[in-house]
């Protein structure tokens, strides 16, 4: 499996319909983030069609995915299958701890996926990915604890 297999139209595509998912959840409008978010679901799962369950397909659709523990599941998948395959899996740990932090107040849980990419991180990630990375440990080290074990 390759990391990226897209060619660069499939990919616009995907930008394209996920364009108007991000405006509709700016606007706070949750019927056209539906509709908008149908069409999205399905330009992703065209491509599933093309590539399988591929770790960044199933990543961009929980990146835009409302429901919480749809989202921890869709993340936990691309996880999963990234590991399975030796594929970088940085942005979605970096992605399902927050998650686990903000929905699910897993910090356990959240602390161990950031660990776990630690080295990704600081090894491939930009600016932006190391400096949220660091926020989301902070917030793990320095904010409640999780009494229930994920």
């Amino acid at each position: 499996m390759d990391a990226f297999p897209f060619k660069r139209e499939e990919w616009q595509a995907v930008r394209d319909s996920a364009l108007p998912v991000l405006n509709a959840t700016s606007a706070e409008d949750d019927i056209l983030y539906e509709s908008h978010f149908i069409e999205l679901q399905s330009v992703l799962h065209t491509l599933r069609g093309r590539y399988g369950d591929h770790p960044v397909l199933l990543e961009t659709e929980a990146d835009f995915t409302n429901d919480s523990q749809t989202r921890r599941t869709l993340y936990e998948q691309a996880r999963d299958i990234a590991i399975d395959h030796r594929l970088p899996t940085a942005s979605i740990r970096v992605a399902l701890a927050g998650v686990l932090l903000d929905d699910f107040n897993a910090v356990d849980a959240a602390r161990d996926e950031l660990t776990a990419c630690r080295q990704e991180i600081f090894e491939t990630g930009d600016e932006w990915e190391q400096s949220n990375w660091k926020e989301l440990m902070l917030r793990c080290n320095f904010g409640t604890t999780n009494d229930a074990r994920e």
